[in-house]
């Protein structure tokens, strides 16, 4: 038994050997490269990509697999910003397979440093340089965090933002409704809506279900028959209630939170 054994492990052994020298002596015979999403990508294209691969270890088409550090290429790919994953593989035919997935925007920030950077849905921060415009929510306002591409913007500001912009995305009314977000001198998030001239006091991103859903019923019930422009502020920030700050004057119009309604 310990015999075969020992044989099996010989063959298998004789074998990687023959194929790992044969894989070495390969020939790059062309790359293909495969980018998720593969239609409208935001931030690179299979043509940057390719770019990049030449930037970092020259045309691989044509040259002897042994001659390539595919352990470099696929973690300089890995660096680039845009790119949330990366991989590198030499397939049997002789092509370089390039396989990598480019992040997903969630907000476009402007910081107090005034640089612009998007965000990912993992919180990562992408440079705004040379990107075509995503239609995400553009949040502004005391923002201290600044640029540093690839690495995950971080503090409590940030995780409130990455909350809103979340939430605000996964729902299409209020992704509808909503286009910009300013945080005020108190870290509060305000929203700025594309239809009124109302703006919506969120606070900070707890309870965001049970906060836009008073303000649903603020939108059904205070605002019926009175139009997107009758308030100048509404504030959603407290669960319990709503409080609408009409315009020109200082009457507050409030919803609690079991849908009742009172004047003050």
């Amino acid at each position: 038994m310990i015999g075969i054994l020992v044989s099996l492990i010989v063959v298998v052994a004789t074998m990687w050997v023959s194929f790992s020298g044969k894989s070495a002596n390969r020939v790059i015979q062309g790359i293909e490269i495969s980018l998720v999403p593969n239609k409208n990508p935001l931030f690179i294209t299979k043509k940057i990509l390719y770019d990049s691969i030449v930037s970092i270890v020259g045309i691989p088409t044509g040259i002897n697999a042994s001659a390539l550090n595919i352990t470099l290429l696929e973690s300089k790919l890995k660096q680039i910003p845009t790119l949330r994953k990366a991989e590198v593989y030499l397939r049997l035919d002789g092509i370089l397979k390039i396989q990598a997935m480019e992040r997903s925007p969630i907000a476009l920030i402007k910081n107090l440093q005034g640089e612009e950077f998007y965000i990912d849905t993992q919180g990562v921060m992408v440079p705004n340089k040379n990107l075509r415009f995503c239609d995400v929510l553009i949040v502004n306002g005391k923002i201290p965090n600044k640029m540093n591409g690839g690495s995950i913007m971080g503090g409590e500001i940030a995780k409130n933002i990455l909350a809103l912009a979340t939430f605000i995305a996964a729902d299409s009314l209020w992704n509808a409704q909503f286009q910009q977000c300013y945080v005020d001198n108190y870290n509060a998030m305000i929203l700025i809506p594309r239809i009124g001239k109302h703006s919506i006091v969120v606070g900070n991103s707890s309870e965001l279900g049970k906060k836009f859903e008073n303000l649903r019923l603020f939108y059904a019930q205070g605002l019926k028959g009175m139009g997107w422009n009758r308030y100048k502020t509404i504030d959603i920030s407290n669960i319990t209630q709503v409080l609408g700050i009409r315009l020109g004057q200082q009457s507050i119009h409030i919803i609690e939170k079991k849908s009742k309604k009172s004047n003050t």
